[in-house]
């Protein structure tokens, strides 16, 4: 999926805290950034299409964020897990994607022909699941403004707590519970008008 190479690191270990997963698991001390790659890529791509919603411009905000996190992997805190700084970068990197993007459509596109989106091809993941209620709770949470969308999509999609969606956001934990309050009020409205 991600086309990212860490050529340069493939010898060189890395020290990274990792999380044990059951009680046999495996438990690793040392990663290449290939590993790193190799384990984030999955949740760092999802994170980056649930907020733009375009496979190519989440394929591009996932190889930039993986660039951006080699060339600065120096300035990560090692004690602390990696995932919530990779998906910081991504979304970060979503939202100046999806930023620019929405300055290109509006300088080429009507207002009118600007919210006639063709619809995506569906992933495998939406297929499996009831296609009706997760395209209407996707376009509920496509909707919902930015500052919302974010904490949304890396609680829910992401499933992180709301203590890594806030370290991942750079803000408060109690800033992140009540826009997670808030977004879950906006989704009712929109699910509630959708009739869902």
């Amino acid at each position: 999926m991600i086309t990212f190479s860490a050529g340069g690191l493939r010898g060189q270990a890395l020290r990274f805290p990792l999380a044990r997963r059951g009680p046999s698991a495996i438990v690793r001390t040392a990663m290449t950034f290939e590993d790193v790659v190799r384990e984030h890529q999955d949740a760092v791509y999802g994170a980056a299409l649930r907020i733009l919603g375009d496979r190519d411009a989440a394929q591009d905000a996932a190889n930039q964020a993986f660039i951006k996190a080699y060339r600065s992997i120096d300035s990560y805190d090692r004690s602390r897990p990696i995932r919530p700084w990779l998906l910081r970068i991504a979304t970060n990197e979503a939202i100046t994607i999806g930023r620019s993007r929405s300055r290109e459509r509006a300088r080429r596109a009507p207002e009118a022909e600007a919210v006639l989106v063709a619809d995506r091809a569906p992933t495998p993941e939406r297929e499996t699941l009831d296609r009706e209620s997760r395209a209407t709770i996707r376009a509920a949470v496509a909707q919902l403004p930015e500052l919302y969308r974010v904490v949304v999509v890396l609680r829910y999609f992401n499933e992180l707590s709301v203590d890594e969606v806030a370290e991942a956001t750079g803000r408060s934990p109690s800033t992140v519970g009540v826009q997670l309050l808030r977004a879950r009020q906006l989704l009712r409205k929109a699910m509630a008008g959708a009739g869902v």
